[in-house]
């Protein structure tokens, strides 16, 4: 009599061991989110201090240096709340805030270009600031920015390929000068004039990455404000033609028969 081998039962679905380890995984992630949203709203306040404002401004340059990309959304919507016009901040904390939002294009260049509409968007409202050195900042950023981004060096093309970028910088700018306050609109064209400025500047090349056909369209526009009634702060307008004309050689002379003839 043959004996019959045992019947294999059948295998137990092995435990999703996994499970539990993604969970506090996820948990570790949000609450290292959390610990670092508070340290950076903690670092802004404390600009406002002169006790312990260079303290938070190195703690927050750190940040800005070394913050995953994960996290740079966090940094920059934190930026924001800072210069809003809602969070009554102290000239001194808007002033590093621009700075900072710098700061993070220059360290994280590619990972800030999808958020670059709004960090222009951000710096160019706040030239409706009481505060001359808020504004100046502003011209600042915008200047650091142009440098990065319109120069065409590294990822975003070259010189021809940035006109579309042109664009992210002009459209907010000539918005701010159709407003009805001599003071935007003058940090509005001091800002294009930095624009203009930083972009033609290359050491390294002697500038023939600029973006010269997007600035060319840039000139009619120019002439149109210096002719009208509506915009106010035309001595400051001239900034841009000055920048314009050394990139734009062929302009100049239209523009000088153009006003010549006047």
């Amino acid at each position: 009599m043959s004996s019959q081998a045992p019947k294999s039962s059948k295998p137990s679905k092995p435990q999703n061991q996994n499970q539990p380890t993604s969970r506090s995984s996820s948990l570790s992630t949000h609450l290292a989110m959390v610990e670092l949203k508070q340290r950076i709203i903690t670092s802004l306040s404390k600009l406002a201090d002169r006790d312990t404002h260079q303290i938070a401004l190195e703690d927050l340059r750190t940040i800005t240096e070394t913050i995953s990309p994960d996290a740079l959304p966090l940094l920059l919507n934190s930026l924001y709340d800072s210069l809003s016009e809602s969070s009554n901040s102290k000239p001194s904390v808007k002033k590093e805030s621009l700075h900072l939002l710098s700061l993070a294009c220059q360290s994280h260049r590619d990972l800030t270009v999808p958020h670059l509409t709004k960090i222009i968007s951000c710096i160019v409202k706040r030239l409706k600031d009481s505060d001359s050195s808020v504004r100046d900042a502003c011209r600042d950023a915008i200047g650091v920015l142009s440098g990065l981004y319109l120069k065409g060096n590294g990822s975003c093309g070259d010189g021809n390929g940035a006109g579309p970028m042109v664009g992210l910088f002009v459209r907010p700018l000539f918005e701010a000068m159709g407003e009805q306050n001599k003071v935007v609109q003058s940090g509005a064209a001091i800002c294009m004039e930095k624009m203009v400025e930083c972009a033609s500047v290359d050491g390294d090349n002697g500038g023939g990455n600029v973006p010269i056909g997007a600035f060319y369209k840039l000139c009619p526009r120019i002439c149109k404000l210096l002719n009208g009634q509506i915009f106010q702060a035309k001595a400051a307008l001239l900034g841009v033609v000055t920048s314009l004309s050394q990139v734009c050689e062929a302009w100049l002379f239209d523009f000088i028969i153009h006003f010549g003839n006047m």
